[in-house]
């Protein structure tokens, strides 16, 4: 059994009409009620709470976290927590400043603190000269009508292994200072998971050392804290968000042709429909693969093994 899919870590999303219920008939005596924006995150959140707190999550599996809108009800949920685990998200600081204005009392805690982040795909383009349609860059004006170039970071974080364990680090340290009586508990827990991390990072880059330097295709540029970990290169077919210009489709295909690529990645908060004319133009197959799976590190294993795959079938 791989590390992280054991039944004891096994934990399911919770439809927002029992996650009401839950929270507003309050946790059990003792009880933390925490949140987390992704299943991810929550994922690292209940393996370092433990049985100490009861964790709830706002974007729930197959929906898209750039551009999720929480309902008023999960607003009322959260004001009534004791702490929000922040992922780096566009939603997150208008919500959190939504459900503090509620409940002052309210923890925010920026889980990501001390993460080395990445430029988004779109503003590395920018800061080498070119567009998105690969002309030079030009900066854009926002709605006051002032210019500026693309400063957005890579949230996906939790695809790294490195990473999952400063989360764990700074959930563990907030999750200490709520609840003093259990540090000790969490601390346990983070060294448990630790080590899983760690195990798994290690399994992963014995398996990718013999592909550094390779590339791999996606729909959406979610993998690039992998790539980044495993000496990998990400293509994306969408960028910022918007489907591929003609002739951003063209250079696709044609460095998809000369990569030898059979398989493009779509992940499942997207419409395939590009990333499937790609694979049609080239012979290759449009595969799901999912950077939002709740078991983090189960699924940093299951995205070597597409990787692995893949490549072997060139």
């Amino acid at each position: 059994m791989k590390l992280g899919s054991s039944p004891a870590f096994s934990f399911r999303l919770l439809p927002l009409a029992t996650t009401m219920l839950l929270v507003c008939h309050g946790a059990r005596a003792g009880e933390l009620t925490l949140f987390a924006s992704l299943p991810p995150q929550s994922y690292v959140v209940e393996r370092v709470a433990g049985e100490a707190a009861r964790v709830f999550t706002l974007a729930e599996a197959g929906q898209d976290p750039h551009v999720f809108e929480p309902a008023p009800r999960q607003i009322a949920a959260l004001a009534n927590a004791d702490a929000y685990f922040l992922a780096g998200l566009p939603f997150e600081e208008r919500l959190a400043q939504k459900a503090r204005a509620s409940n002052p009392a309210l923890r925010i805690v920026d889980a990501c603190k001390g993460i080395e982040r990445l430029p988004s795909p779109e503003a590395a383009q920018q800061a080498h000269g070119e567009g998105a349609d690969g002309a030079p860059g030009q900066e854009r004006p926002d709605a006051a009508g002032h210019a500026h170039g693309h400063e957005e970071l890579d949230p996906h974080v939790w695809l790294s292994p490195v990473a999952l364990q400063i989360m764990a680090r700074n959930i563990a340290s907030a999750l200490a200072e709520i609840d003093p009586s259990n540090a000790a508990k969490y601390q346990a827990n983070l060294e448990a998971f630790a080590q899983d991390a760690q195990a798994t990072d290690a399994r992963i880059a014995a398996q990718m050392k013999p592909y550094e330097g390779r590339s791999f295709f996606v729909f959406h540029p979610a993998f690039g804290y992998f790539a980044a970990a495993y000496g990998l290169r990400q293509r994306a077919v969408e960028s910022e968000g918007k489907a591929p210009t003609p002739r951003q489709l063209r250079e696709l295909i044609a460095e998809a042709r000369r990569e030898n690529a059979r398989v493009i990645f779509v992940q499942p908060q997207f419409d395939r429909s590009a990333a499937e004319a790609i694979a049609s133009a080239i012979g290759a197959e449009a595969l799901p693969l999912d950077p939002m799976e709740r078991d983090a590190l189960a699924n940093l294993e299951r995205v070597a093994d597409a990787l692995r795959n893949a490549w072997d079938r060139q």
